[in-house]
């Protein structure tokens, strides 16, 4: 799943309202109810591939000793101001601050904004990948499957172009996925991919998800695991240059993206403020 489970929907959202809202409330309620001192707080998440898992809540309000390597590293690599796309209940962003960056946190429903507030991250807005403040940043940050957010192959590379206008000359983007390609049923030639098969013919990245919080039950929205070639391919196509900076089990990696020709300028003071 996605850092605060974050996705753009085929509708825009319109004041956080509508399907957005319909999709998100049961991941919403279950931080504000880990806050509030229900500790045991889960969500329920099922897929269109028949599988259904219990996501903690407390997983959203981590310190930086319990993250993953992956998530780790990509802290690690932060440089200058950030942009924290999907930033849940603030686990990377308060530890972003902690580091003396400057991190802007974005969430898409309201009141997961105010409880970024109240934990403590300086800077909190209402937003999402495809609606992001104003503003250029050295590192545009997306985790727990941050590619996850433009849903499909062709949404990605519609979000590819849109990251120009969101990193900072010599800036960067650090995002995580999981490569779904082991579990491909077949295979298919188009617009210059080599696409991996699900089924029923979509893309083996593309899934359906819901989730469930306390007998409340979201509407469908889709999330995409995207393999690293086709990642690759399609950045470069949009004038990025692809690193994958590092791997985890089950076919998770984290990657790096840079406009081509440039390289990642790491004398950004920690503190710089967006453009």
């Amino acid at each position: 799943m996605g850092s605060s489970l974050e996705v753009e929907l085929k509708v825009r959202h319109e004041g956080a309202g509508g399907t957005t809202r319909a999709c998100w409330e049961p991941h919403a309620r279950a931080l504000l109810a880990y806050e509030s001192g229900h500790l045991d707080s889960e969500i329920l998440v099922l897929d269109d591939l028949g599988d259904t898992d219990r996501l903690p809540a407390s997983w959203f309000f981590r310190d930086p000793e319990s993250l993953p390597a992956i998530e780790r590293r990509a802290l690690e690599l932060c440089r200058g101001s950030v942009l924290d796309v999907g930033a849940g209940a603030g686990c990377h962003a308060l530890a972003l601050q902690e580091r003396g960056h400057s991190v802007c946190a974005v969430e898409i429903l309201p009141e997961v904004v105010s409880l970024l507030e109240r934990r403590g991250v300086v800077d909190a807005r209402a937003g999402s990948a495809l609606d992001p403040p104003a503003g250029r940043w050295d590192t545009v940050l997306m985790l727990m499957n941050g590619w996850g957010l433009p849903e499909t192959v062709a949404g990605l590379e519609r979000y590819l172009e849109r990251l120009d206008g969101m990193v900072s000359p010599g800036g960067q983007v650090l995002a995580d996925s999981t490569d779904m390609r082991p579990f491909a049923s077949g295979w298919k030639e188009e617009d210059g991919l080599r696409l991996a098969l699900r089924d029923d013919g979509r893309y083996v990245g593309e899934i359906q998800f819901q989730l469930e919080f306390d007998g409340q039950r979201g509407d469908p929205f889709s999330q995409l695991y995207i393999d690293p070639d086709t990642l690759s391919t399609l950045s470069a196509r949009c004038g990025w240059s692809v690193d994958l900076v590092a791997r985890g089990s089950h076919g998770a990696f984290l990657s790096r993206l840079t406009r081509s020709g440039e390289d990642v300028r790491a004398d950004v003071p920690s503190g710089t403020r967006p453009t």
